[in-house]
């Protein structure tokens, strides 16, 4: 009989505790934004990286054509060396014409996506990289760290930084 009420106890216990019971919500939201200070970052989704991934995967293969319809026709690019482009055709018509008469390779270093409001949609999506660059015989590296702001699929802001490595 003891034993008969020990496994209903542990029973109990445990259907109490698993996820589909659980009826406590846990804010996972951090930080601070000095534009919108009543909302704070959230994890994004894996949905909006993919996406990311997708795009770095053409830009590497240069299939420029293939990546338009990742890019709004509004979208904002922001280019390391402060090159602007105001549409997702001058983004790739910039990407075009630095492609020729260089060797670039990178490898993909790291991403994640974070959201100020999830109701709302709309994510900022994080990526860094890894690039060496070969032009006119001398070889630089750098490290880029890459924003894009992605709203229903699309990317309406992306921006660039970078750091030269030193050997």
């Amino acid at each position: 009989m003891k034993n008969l009420l020990f496994i209903a106890a542990v029973g109990l216990l445990v259907s109490c505790n698993s996820p589909e019971t659980e009826s406590v919500a846990v804010d996972r939201s951090i930080g601070f934004n000095t534009q919108l200070p009543e909302l704070k970052w959230q994890l994004g989704t894996e949905d909006a990286v993919q996406l990311v991934k997708d795009l770095d995967k053409l830009w590497a293969a240069e299939n420029y054509e293939a990546m338009r319809p990742f890019l709004s026709d509004t979208a904002e690019c922001y280019f390391e060396d402060g090159r602007v482009a105001k549409s997702g055709d001058e983004f790739i018509k910039i990407l075009s014409e630095d492609d020729e008469g260089e060797d670039v390779s990178w490898t993909f270093d790291y991403a994640f996506s974070v959201d100020l409001d999830p109701s709302r949609g709309g994510e900022h999506v994080q990526a860094g990289f890894t690039g060496t660059e070969v032009k006119e015989g001398l070889t630089t590296k750098k490290r880029y760290h890459e924003s894009y702001y992605i709203v229903d699929g699309k990317i309406v802001m992306w921006s660039q930084y970078s750091m030269d490595i030193k050997e």
